[in-house]
């Protein structure tokens, strides 16, 4: 797995393709948050890889790994849908580090806590994406209101079960 640091300290790891996108996303966040956060956070996308070791530079931080089906495509950009997908759903993975959000596995939460904490996680990275777009006053970026976030959210929902399928089918032509 190829890494690299930024100089936030945030240690990104995958692709080349996942590690631009990555970058990318994180010019949305602010960058006080980014100086404070940035070498507590890893960043993984998993891409091809059909599995991989953790090392210890890792294990010290909070870890979010990106599944390779929330990753753009080749030519999107961060202002369609594809792009504002990832990047907000890379900043609601963040915002939980940062919030110290508890596990709903492991902390056994109540369904209650559960969504205070994705509405929370939801205000933080829309907020962080709508202020980073007003501060760069491009015509191709756009504020997003969370109903919208939701909407594309709502749009990708099957691409993950799509790709299940796919891959089901794949194996047993593969081992017929």
């Amino acid at each position: 797995m190829r890494s690299r640091q930024l100089s936030s300290d945030v240690l990104i790891g995958g692709d080349q393709s996942h590690m631009r996108w990555v970058e990318i996303a994180l010019r949305y966040l602010p960058e006080e948050t980014l100086k404070e956060e940035g070498a507590n956070l890893a960043i993984i996308g998993v891409g091809c890889y059909g599995g991989c070791r953790l090392p210890q530079q890792y294990r010290q931080r909070e870890i979010v790994l990106l599944s390779d089906w929330v990753f753009p495509p080749a030519g999107h950009s961060e202002g369609d849908a594809a792009g504002q997908f990832f990047i907000i759903t890379l900043l609601h993975e963040i915002a939980h580090a940062v919030r110290r959000h508890k596990s709903p596995l492991f902390d056994k939460l109540t369904s209650e806590v559960i969504q205070a904490q994705e509405d929370e996680a939801d205000s933080l990275a829309i907020g962080w994406f709508n202020r980073h777009v007003e501060l760069r006053n491009n015509k191709y970026l756009k504020a997003i209101q969370t109903a919208e976030f939701h909407e594309i959210v709502d749009q990708y929902a099957t691409l993950c079960s799509d790709i299940e399928e796919f891959q089901v089918k794949w194996h047993r032509n593969v081992g017929t």
